[in-house]
């Protein structure tokens, strides 16, 4: 079928060129302003697409066409002029009438269930467009958001190759791969109207139309509680009139890994052990001589391996490919898109079973009117995905997709290996305790100890493998009606749609031989290898199922709308009512979503603006009685730039002011009845007998007794969290439409956070591992954002520079918390990202002044331990005196950009950066050091410096939250760069295409900041799971 689609537009368009062959008309366009200004620039249509061109420095064009041809006309900041082509053989001149500021064809908004201009809209929504988007080398559409839009903060945490479904649900060891926030909380998705999270389905930016960023009350209110974190709003592509396009894009490059922090080696790592032997009294157990052939670093030595697990199993580059084709175009009657896309992702494993991402998209929105009243729209999306990978840990549960069970079952296996290379001594044991032997077809047996019982390489090459595939179907139908008969402006639209997701896990789950190799001497003195066998081999004939996950969405809705403008008055309603069930594998129970929602827009001269919603939602996460709330919203604006004491400020091009409030519930969709009890049930009751045994009393032993206790205690009296929430700013043109500002406060409560309140039901009421939940927790939240952009030109020079801002702050107004006795233990009032820790003085600088202030983390310190402030005075130092010490939310992220562009030359360029907050440096890179683990390059630097003395036995007073451990966190990447040349409109002619573009592209590509380590911008990247990424690409990109 989308083959059909892809090819109808080049085939109709054949057969009427054949049909009109003898019918050709010559036709000589002039294009001007209402003053008969020439418009130079200015876009042409033909027929369906058949002549796409620009008019030249005196507005002209001309073509040959034919008499039933449409030819439409637009030019930025212009109303689109439609004319028939035989009606410009008498007067080939078009006037095209200059649309208000922010009113004009390409400034619509679209939002939940309705579409404002952008000059109507009364909050800071941000509409990007699909080119702002492609520019990022990605396969993930949340790293294409980055430092576009102000107040929205994208977070990449790690560079996991592709997307997963699963990712959602947190479930088998899968955490956020890339964040995108704003104003404290994480974004919804909506595509198309349906509330989808985007690693459900994972869109590429070709067919994306025009993405919304929500952020202000009345815009989320129009969807309802489920978005009242903000809204991602995302409509895809859609065929236009007389307009048909084929975009052919290629792209291919390398990602490289940007930071990821080294281990010692075998040598280095028994002089550090023999060092931290001796800082505790204990004898080295490593000679000089042992350490001179560590030194030679040869992983398969037996008696002296030193094994480089990081450089034996992972590679520094990976491929990134994207590949798609897309058509589009129509009559007046049916308009098509037809889209296909690969996309591609190598991964880092340098052995094994092949590891890769690979995902295919495929979409087909058709619209066809019917007749005058009725129009309709399907949307067909098909997508498949397929995940490569070795297995990495066997079980021999291994088909059972309980992570419980199988303690081997994550996600992606890169979290796994990494644990064990920073944590596996490199000279623990060889690689192989005996390799494979060709003469007697024995398998390699690979080396472990009973301390460390894995081998890396051994679990990434020999213990199966598996290929996951994700299967997505998408099915949208709507039928819109015009009931301009019974009401002029007054329409229906009735929306049904379904997708469904299945991923299934298919592969092989082995184990290898691994035996304990030690060293020996035979009775004559000769070298030996004495094996000792740890576990056996494991071989599977067929693939088996390994894991399994699913949702299907079912939506619906009913939205009436009306417009209607009389005089200076303009008026837009709608009332839609929405229905939603979502079901996943593995959850107690759907997730359901009902809403009713009011929208009203009304508009006086152009210039005072109101926009009004009432949102009444429903949910089943609460008692009867408490599941429906109502919700209300509104907005002002007024452009005061239209009145008559500033319309002479020549340099205030347009200026708007705005502000926008209400109250939304929050729909979290956490687990279901948490109004009721709930018991479990066990056979592990107190077993009665003689006192002799041990049990109560009684002279018969009962050996099964069967209890309950209580696993969750109801509250049918919780409702509702509310968001109380309030937004101004403004929205200016400046100095003849080149400088562009947008400013916004906002102040947003968030009320009644329903939780677990500890600290309020006493301990003798026997309910601590069942608290009940109560709306309690109060939360606010504050800040300001702006964005600010420059563009001009000088002749054929056109250069743009600006950037966005956000500074943002939080308070805790209300928390559940002991009664502390001292103030700075207490949490309310004061910041919600608060990091608690002891405040550091210094090192010790003699074992006596260890000895002055008893800590209670170990039995005694030494000189060169950290030594922290009493902060109650009690003579201890423990929990009681941790403080406030710093911050873990920015408190100012930005982004900045610039576009060159001459001659067909273009240069862009965005970079991002955090400021003004603190990380604390305690994952395994850092934490590390005792025993009989590894060594990270960080510790081996840094012995009394930056990492506390070194010892053999952990120092737990060393390894607490303090501001030892804290660092500032501000960094500044250049996040985004593309180069590229657009052929010049005589090379087109030749090749027969309307543009053609090469284009060389990079992503996070220097990163600045005071760690150098890790990545600032997410610490555990490359140390608990995959490092980010720098990529290069090269493609080009061909339109017809």
């Amino acid at each position: 079928m989308l083959l059909c689609v892809l090819l109808s537009g080049s085939l109709s368009a054949q057969d009427k060129k054949v049909a009109k062959k003898a019918k050709t008309i010559s036709i000589s366009l002039k294009i001007t302003d209402e003053n008969g200004n020439a418009m130079p620039k200015a876009q042409v249509v033909v027929g369906e697409g058949i002549i796409h061109a620009e008019t030249d420095e005196n507005g002209s064009f001309t073509f040959k066409g034919y008499p039933d041809d449409y030819v439409s006309v637009t030019s930025n900041g212009y109303e689109k002029n439609v004319v028939l082509a035989e009606d410009l053989l008498t007067n080939g001149t078009i006037k095209l009438v200059k649309s208000k500021l922010e009113m004009a064809g390409n400034d619509d908004v679209p939002l939940p269930f309705t579409s404002f201009k952008k000059r109507n809209i009364t909050g800071s929504a941000v509409v990007l467009n699909s080119s702002q988007l492609e520019r990022y080398p990605t396969t993930d559409l949340r790293n294409a958001l980055t430092g576009l839009a102000a107040g929205v903060e994208v977070r990449e945490q790690n560079g996991q190759p592709g997307i997963s479904a699963e990712e959602f649900t947190s479930r088998n060891g899968f955490s956020q791969k890339v964040g995108v926030g704003a104003r404290g909380f994480n974004m919804m998705y909506i595509i198309d109207d349906v509330p989808t999270d985007i690693t459900e389905m994972p869109l590429d930016p070709n067919e994306i139309e025009s993405v919304t960023i929500v952020k202000d009350i009345v815009g989320k209110a129009m969807f309802g509680p489920a978005a009242a974190n903000g809204i991602v709003f995302i409509k895809t592509k859609r065929g236009k009139k007389n307009e048909r396009i084929l975009n052919v894009n290629i792209e291919s490059g390398v990602e490289a890994v940007d930071r990821m922090p080294g281990w010692v080696d075998g040598a280095g790592y028994a002089s550090l052990n023999n060092q931290a032997r001796t800082n505790d009294g204990l004898t080295p157990r490593y000679t000089d001589a042992d350490i001179a052939a560590y030194a030679k670093n040869d992983p398969y030595d037996y008696a002296h391996p030193s094994v480089n697990y990081k450089e034996m199993m992972l590679k520094n580059t990976m491929s990134f490919t994207r590949f798609n084709l897309s058509s589009s175009g129509g009559n007046d009657k049916v308009q098509y898109f037809a889209y296909l896309g690969y996309s591609g992702d190598g991964d880092i494993m340098k052995i094994g079973p092949k590891a890769d991402y690979n995902r295919l998209n495929a979409r087909s929105n058709i619209d066809i009117k019917i007749n005058d009243y009725i129009k309709v729209q399907f949307d067909f999306f098909g997508g498949l995905s397929y995940r490569r990978s070795p297995n990495y840990g066997y079980n021999t549960n291994y088909t059972n997709q309980d992570a419980g069970t199988n303690t081997v079952l994550t996600g992606i296996e890169f979290p796994s290996i990494i644990s064990d290379i920073t944590s596996i001594p490199p000279v623990a044991f060889p690689v192989y305790a005996a390799p494979y032997d060709p003469a007697s077809g024995n398998p390699p047996y690979f080396g472990v100890t009973s301390a460390y019982g894995q081998n890396p390489i051994g679990n990434l090459t020999s213990n199966g493998y598996y290929t996951e595939s994700g299967r997505t179907g998408t099915a949208n139908v709507a039928l819109d009606f015009d009931m301009k008969s019974i009401l002029e402006g007054l329409k229906s639209r009735t929306y049904l749609g379904f997708n469904a997701f299945n991923q299934l896990r298919i592969g092989k789950a082995q184990n290898y031989y691994a035996y304990i190799a030690t060293p020996a001497f035979t009775a004559g003195g000769a070298d030996t290898i004495l094996l000792a066998k740890a576990h056996d081999g494991t071989q599977m004939d067929d693939q088996v199922l390994l894991n399994e996950y699913y949702y299907q969405r079912m939506t619906i809705y009913e939205n009436l709308s009306y417009t209607k403008t009389f005089g200076k008055n303009d008026v837009q309603a709608g009332v839609t009512y929405f229905n939603a069930k979502v079901a996943r594998s593995k959850t107690e129970e759907p997730q359901r979503t009902q809403n009713g929602v009011l929208t009203t827009r009304y508009s006086y001269d152009n210039k005072y603006i109101f926009n009004g919603v009432l949102n009444y939602s429903g949910t089943s996460g609460f008692d009867k009685g408490k599941r429906y709330g109502f919700f209300p919203t509104a907005g002002l604006a007024w452009v005061i730039s239209e009145e008559n004491f500033l319309k002479d400020v020549k340099c205030i091009n347009y200026l708007k002011l705005r502000a926008e409030g209400g109250i939304l519930g929050y729909e979290s969709f956490m687990g279901p009845f948490a109004y009721r009890d709930r018991w479990n049930n066990n056979n592990n009751g107190t077993l009665f007998g003689p006192a002799s045994t041990n049990q109560w009393f009684g002279n018969t032993t009962e050996s099964i007794v069967y209890r309950v206790s209580p696993n969750r205690t109801g509250n049918p009296d919780i409702g509702w969290e509310k968001r109380k929430e309030f937004s101004a700013g403004l929205d200016g043109m400046f100095f003849n439409q080149k400088l562009s500002l947008q400013l916004t406060y906002y102040n947003n409560l968030r009320e009644g956070v329903i939780s677990q309140v500890s600290s309020r039901v006493p301990n003798i009421a026997g309910i601590n591992s069942a608290l009940p939940r109560f709306n309690y927790n109060n939360y606010r939240f504050t800040g300001v954002e702006m964005g600010l952009q420059y563009t001009d030109k000088a002749g054929k020079f056109e250069y743009s520079f600006g950037g966005n801002a956000t500074i943002q702050n939080s308070k805790v107004e209300k928390y559940d918390e002991p009664q502390y006795r001292n103030d700075y233990q207490i949490r309310t009032g004061k910041a919600t990202d608060l990091i608690l820790g002891q405040t550091y003085l210094g090192k010790f600088e003699s074992d006596a002044e260890a000895l002055v202030v008893p800590q209670l983390f170990d039995q005694a310190l030494q000189k060169g331990d950290l030594k922290y402030k009493d902060m109650n005075g009690d003579g201890f130092i423990d929990e009681s005196d941790q403080s406030p010490i710093g911050h873990s939310t920015p408190r100012l992220f930005y982004a900045v950009n610039l576009r060159l562009a001459y001659k067909g030359f273009e240069l862009y360029a965005l970079g991002t950066g955090r400021a003004f907050y603190d990380i604390m440096l305690n994952n395994q890179y850092f934490w590390n050091g005792w025993g009989d683990n590894t060594y990270s390059d960080f510790v081996k630097d840094n012995i009394g410096g930056a990492y506390p003395r070194l010892t053999y036995n952990k120092v737990n007073n060393n390894f607490v939250g303090s501001e030892f451990w804290m660092v500032k966190g501000g960094f500044f990447k250049v996040q985004n760069v593309e180069l590229s040349y657009t052929l010049p409109a005589n090379a087109l002619k030749i090749i027969g295409s309307r543009g053609t573009k090469f284009f060389v592209r990079g992503a996070n590509l220097l990163t600045i900041s005071k760690i150098k380590d890790v990545d600032p911008e997410s610490i555990d990247s490359g140390v608990e799971n995959y490092p980010l990424f720098s990529t290069y690409s090269v493609g080009i990109k061909l339109t017809f």
